[in-house]
């Protein structure tokens, strides 16, 4: 543990390895804790000629450092509206000395012209809440309800958000239940995105897709790429060779 990890670490978080990078994130013991989902929207997005990239509903803050862990060369900016997921989250930065690269905002995304210029981003991704409002238990604990269903955030004003900040032909990138692809596709039609890639989720080989993998451009014209299924374990505990090499086949900085 680093020295200066007694004041940004308080007695009811833990700090958890990341392996990429060396990295580690700071994590409340109780509360909203991150999933691989979060691993795996941070290897799906396209690194390549992006220089600006923005999350969308960036939590604790993995994906930010993930996504530095990757490249070297992008400026990451995480925007979140819970406060205390935003103090943590800058102070996962700071611990990783990650300041010139990675810088968390606090704010309202529904707001999002109040925060960052619109057209300034080569990348936008979201790992967003799961359920709408009216959709299974909601959690109360305010940090899971929040992380979890549609309460500060929703799809359609998700992807208003992500259209708003995109440069021309830049992506937008998330990862989402797979019942709501036609939401979610109707959305980015609705605001001049194009689904340009998809990969089903499955936990093993032989189970139907539970999440999907899209990306979104900000263009007129393409074709959807559909990509071969992303299954994540082999067998109860032992995680696929795809998602082994996410974390140990190096970094590409």
């Amino acid at each position: 543990m680093k020295p200066e990890s007694n004041k940004l670490i308080y007695a009811d978080e833990t700090l958890d390895d990341l392996i990429l990078g060396g990295y580690k994130l700071i994590q409340p013991c109780q509360g909203y804790r991150f999933s691989i989902d979060a691993v795996l929207l941070a290897h799906f997005a396209d690194l390549k000629k992006v220089k600006q990239v923005v999350e969308l509903g960036c939590g604790n803050g993995v994906i930010p450092l993930l996504l530095a862990a990757r490249s070297g060369a992008i400026k990451v900016t995480g925007i979140e509206i819970q406060e205390a997921m935003v103090k943590r989250a800058r102070r996962s930065v700071e611990y990783n000395h990650l300041q010139e690269q990675v810088e968390i905002i606090s704010g309202d995304l529904q707001e999002i012209d109040k925060y960052l210029p619109a057209a300034s981003t080569d990348l936008v991704l979201s790992n967003p809440p799961f359920w709408s409002r009216g959709e299974g238990h909601i959690s109360k604990n305010p940090e899971e309800a929040c992380a979890r269903h549609e309460i500060a955030m929703d799809l359609k004003g998700l992807v208003r958000a992500a259209a708003f900040l995109l440069t021309p032909g830049g992506s937008f990138c998330l990862i989402h239940r797979a019942e709501r692809l036609t939401d979610i596709v109707n959305n980015c039609t609705a605001h001049r995105l194009l689904p340009v890639r998809l990969r089903t989720v499955h936990s093993f080989w032989q189970e139907e897709a539970k999440l999907i993998l899209l990306e979104a451009k900000k263009r007129e014209q393409g074709r959807l790429q559909v990509l071969p299924p992303l299954v994540i374990y082999n067998k109860p505990g032992e995680y696929s060779e795809e998602i082994n090499r996410y974390y140990y086949a190096g970094e590409e900085r």
